[in-house]
């Protein structure tokens, strides 16, 4: 079921031509890999720790702030980690659907995922050597403070705690120095050419990055039309964000959604007018659920 699957997803990335070298395009938590949770947590005792070197998995961060408009950063941060570590060639990613099937399999949410007991284990289930977390901080002061932690899971040991602080708009270069933080406690030596493209962020939108976490989060708890509109709205403040564009591609792909052909002029009106809020307002698209018989399960966008 997980190859077909596969080749479903490789053979839909062909044909909208959105193929490339990162391991995030998929974000859809599928039976398949739901399956595959309960094999591995059904099989956790003759589980050998034996995973390929540099083997990373990074957990979704803890909005420990007081602060509840933080709260979507917590797959947001752990996201753009892993996204920017997958083009990383020495580096192997551990996929975030696997992360989210596993949470789901093991009833955690994210302040269970991240206690000293767990995160041991996630990483065994995983097969990752290295577990990278942590926690989101804010306060009047500093805006965002983000405190993060390298586990080697052998020996649960902890290699180093990067951290950054500063407002909110500089999300994206808090993130460059965290990650830039592990690169370095994980030996890993990069070339000129590959730290200034690490450098480059995908967005520097912080609504767009909003729009995509909130996406994500719909997207595994199954409300693929909510996700639909967040992954729309997120790419109505910047028509670039290529994680955006994939995730929205998938869900497309999936069978899970289709998309009205006057969305793409919805979005470049949309980009241009650059809402000034975070919520769902008067431009939202609407679902009308399509009738069993035809294309059952479905659902299409319409503006």
């Amino acid at each position: 079921m997980m190859r077909k699957y596969i080749l479903r997803m490789v053979e839909t990335l062909l044909l909208l031509g959105i193929v490339s070298s990162q391991a995030f395009a998929w974000q859809v938590v599928t039976e398949d890999v739901r399956q595959w949770a309960q094999d591995a947590v059904a099989q956790e005792q003759a589980i050998k720790p034996a995973p390929a070197p540099n083997t990373v998995a990074v957990l979704y961060f803890h909005n420990r702030s007081q602060n509840p408009q933080l709260n979507p950063l917590q797959k947001g941060l752990a996201f753009l980690l892993m996204t920017d570590l997958a083009s990383v060639g020495d580096i192997r990613l551990v996929e975030r659907v696997k992360l989210q099937a596993l949470v789901e399999e093991l009833n955690l949410g994210v302040s269970g995922l991240v206690e000293k007991d767990t995160a041991p284990r996630m990483g065994k289930l995983l097969g990752a050597s290295y577990l990278v977390g942590g926690d989101i901080r804010g306060s009047k002061e500093i805006e965002l403070g983000i405190h993060s932690n390298l586990l080697q899971v052998k020996g649960q040991s902890t290699l180093g705690q990067p951290s950054a602080e500063g407002m909110l708009a500089q999300v994206f270069d808090l993130e460059k120095k965290i990650l830039f933080e592990i690169i370095d406690l994980l030996k890993i030596k990069l070339t000129e050419d590959q730290k200034e493209r690490l450098k480059k962020p995908f967005t520097t939108n912080y609504k767009a990055l909003i729009y995509l976490s909130n996406g994500l989060d719909a997207s595994d708890r199954g409300n693929y039309s909510r996700a639909a509109i967040y992954y729309q709205q997120s790419l109505g403040q910047d028509p670039q964000f290529q994680p955006a564009k994939n995730a929205l591609d998938e869900l497309r792909g999936l069978g899970l959604v289709m998309i009205h052909p006057r969305s793409d002029i919805m979005l470049k009106a949309q980009a241009e007018q650059n809402s000034s809020t975070t919520s769902l307002g008067n431009n939202t698209p609407t679902f009308r659920e399509f009738k069993p018989g035809s294309n059952e399960g479905q659902v299409r966008v319409t503006w």
